[in-house]
């Protein structure tokens, strides 16, 4: 099986050629065209830039054998953001012995300096009825393609010189809504632009007026059974351009001094209108920094906010950084709030001198000021992760609170100190991809009482087939105390106490290369002196390149000694794939605790990379009456272009 790379440069692109033999032409998996579609599924290639050589951030880009594309941030070393989209493109071709594809990335989509001798450079193939993996660079099985500290060296790009340019993004949407609920109807005519300026090649500058997101995908519904708050992606492009900039090395992800959906977003994930915005963000000499600033409309009660973050990262070697964050602004009341968050960092590829061990490791101070929440205002802690082709290790501990309020942020609770451990070894036997057993504990104090919260401790193995078969099998002994009540399905408080009781997990996947695939889950989770006892599914059939579809189904019957209740949770969607440039796709959500139906359909046509037209129409379906009520509906187009110049 080989695989012949070829690339190319001159002043405005990176070129790219692939010729990847098969033996077995007619057993290619290829079924997607849709863009940012799973290509696990699929042959594939996967191209993997880091520009600086920080082995931080880089760019992921990777296509299948019909050419469709799905492309990513990296960020902290290994993360992926793929709901980032940028500019570049690749056709291909299915042959007799395989297949072939040419293709093209801007560099005004990428973020570089000139004077770095080498850029980091992965690639890796994906044949999927076999799962077996091609890689160029760090063969080790236990790390993706994406983990930069494990990347090879382009070299050749030193001095490359890019003259500074404008890049303008005008759209133009038009929205019509109707909500019988308070009898009214609204339309909407949006003109709006985004302009970019390249200071350097490696700084941007962006403005943008008025603002508009008709084009955002819908959120994944989640029935929330906790007493902590649910946090969603991001998905607007505004926000994901350069969103690693931002980014905070917590290896825990928790707590976040900077989330960006608390800017243009209300309390209940409504659309709070942003009049304009501003973003300077790259990196010069050994400094990543970024400056983001956007004024909202009033809402409601809320007037219009002035909401601003910076953050700056000094490089002090490849290895080891130090940075800064900063927030000003609270979004969801009248007053205001600061934050500013310290951050050390270090990750190497090779510790103790061998390749194949990764080590990620980081220490953070973060303090907030806002009105009436002014004693332990604090949040600090630690994170390491040890990867080594047999072993692994995770542990985090943080402490946050009771008043601390990142309020352009996020927090999981506040007032704790969390400690997690998490350690595994993965063997290969013969017959398998692999088989990892695993030990966790966590343990949460209150800060306020000064007495344990949570300890929770137990086994877990993972089994995988070469062909992507997995099974996963988790048992864990939990206690927790509850210090206060909290609300939760269909009008049940849930009382304070201290319980404990016996977690079960299952979950079985089947390879998504397969054209009917699926998951199959079940869980009985200790809750609160009772048990929550859930059963999962999901399935996708992807019959061939023109039509996929995929379900889920989610029943969970919640046991308590003073109430029960069933949860169930249905998502159906499908996918006319007429072409990578042309796709329709649909999208119903129902759950009985809010008695309703979510339906999204969206149309989108790439008539030029970068440039696209939208048609968006969004129902909104009450059915805990007799009869249905279609209280709501969206209908939204929108159409946007790219100039460069």
């Amino acid at each position: 099986m080989q695989t012949e790379v070829y690339m190319a440069f001159d002043d405005d692109k990176i070129y790219f050629g692939l010729v990847a033999s098969d033996p077995e032409a007619e057993s290619i998996v290829a079924t997607q065209l849709k863009r940012d579609s799973d290509l696990n599924g699929d042959d594939f290639f996967a191209l993997v830039l880091d520009p600086f050589l920080d082995l931080r951030n880089g760019y992921y880009f990777a296509f299948n054998a019909l050419g469709a594309r799905r492309d990513a941030l990296i960020r902290g070393g290994a993360t992926l953001n793929a709901d980032w989209d940028g500019i570049w493109d690749v056709v291909t071709n299915r042959t007799a012995g395989g297949w072939v594809a040419e293709g093209f990335i801007p560099f005004s989509t990428l973020s570089f300096k000139s004077d770095v001798e080498a850029w980091g450079l992965n690639m890796e193939r994906v044949i999927a009825r076999s799962g077996e993996r091609l890689r160029w660079n760090g063969t080790q099985r236990q790390f993706e393609v994406n983990n930069l500290a494990n990347a090879g060296r382009l070299r050749g790009l030193a001095g490359l010189q890019r003259a500074a340019g404008f890049e303008l993004r005008p759209s133009l949407s038009i929205t019509y809504s109707e909500d019988s609920r308070s009898d009214t109807d609204f339309s909407n005519f949006k003109p709006s632009f985004d302009l970019f300026y390249k200071l350097t090649e490696s700084t941007t500058a962006v403005v943008t007026v008025n603002t508009d997101f008709a084009d955002a995908e819908v959120d994944d519904r989640v029935v929330n059974l906790t007493r902590f708050p649910v946090k969603f992606p991001e998905k607007r492009a505004f926000f994901l351009q350069d969103a690693g900039v931002f980014s905070y090395s917590l290896i825990n992800n928790n707590p976040l001094p900077y989330y960006s959906r608390r800017m243009g977003l209300g309390r209940r994930g409504e659309i709070v209108d942003i009049v304009a915005g501003a973003r300077i963000s790259g990196r010069e000499g050994p400094v990543n920094f970024g400056v983001l600033g956007v004024r909202t409309e009033a809402a409601g009660e809320i007037e219009a906010k002035d909401l601003a973050v910076a953050r700056v990262l000094l490089n002090l070697s490849d290895e080891a950084g130090v940075g800064v964050i900063a927030t000003s602004g609270d979004p969801l009341s009248n007053g205001n709030a600061t934050l500013f968050g310290l951050d050390l960092n270090y990750t190497t590829g090779d510790l103790f001198g061998r390749p194949a061990n990764l080590l990620d490791s980081s220490l953070y101070y973060q303090t907030t000021s806002s009105t009436g929440r002014d004693q332990d205002s604090e949040a600090y802690g630690w994170g390491f992760k040890f990867d080594s082709p047999t072993w692994g290790f995770v542990s985090y501990l943080d402490r946050v609170g009771i008043d601390y309020f990142p309020a352009l942020g996020s927090v999981r609770q506040t007032g704790v100190s969390t400690l997690t451990g998490r350690l595994d070894y993965e063997f290969n036997p013969e017959s398998l991809k692999g088989v990892v057993p695993t030990v966790t504990y966590v343990q949460r104090d209150n800060l306020v009482d000064h007495e344990l919260e949570l300890e929770s401790y137990g086994f877990e193995v993972t089994a995988e087939t070469q062909r992507g078969e997995t099974l996963l099998l988790r048992v864990r002994e939990e206690w927790e105390r509850l210090p206060s009540a909290f609300s939760v399905g269909p009008g049940v408080k849930v009382l304070p106490g201290a319980f404990s009781g016996q977690r079960i997990e299952s979950l079985v996947t089947t390879s998504k290369s397969r054209p009917f695939s699926g998951t199959l889950g079940f869980a009985r989770i200790p809750y609160y002196g009772g048990y929550q006892t859930e059963y999962s599914s999901s399935f996708t059939w992807r019959p061939n390149p023109l039509f996929n579809v995929d379900s889920t189904f989610e029943y969970t019957d919640v046991a308590l000694p003073y109430a029960q209740f069933p949860v169930r949770l249905v998502k159906a969607g499908a996918t006319l794939q007429f072409s990578k440039e042309l796709i329709w796709s649909a999208l119903g959500q129902f759950d009985n605790i809010s008695e309703s139906i979510g339906f999204n359909t969206r149309l989108r046509w790439t008539y030029a990379p970068g440039s696209d037209v939208y048609l968006v129409f969004n129902q909104g379906i009450d059915t805990s009456g007799d009869r249905w009520d279609y209280f709501r509906f969206d209908l939204s187009a929108k159409v946007g272009a790219t100039y460069r110049f």
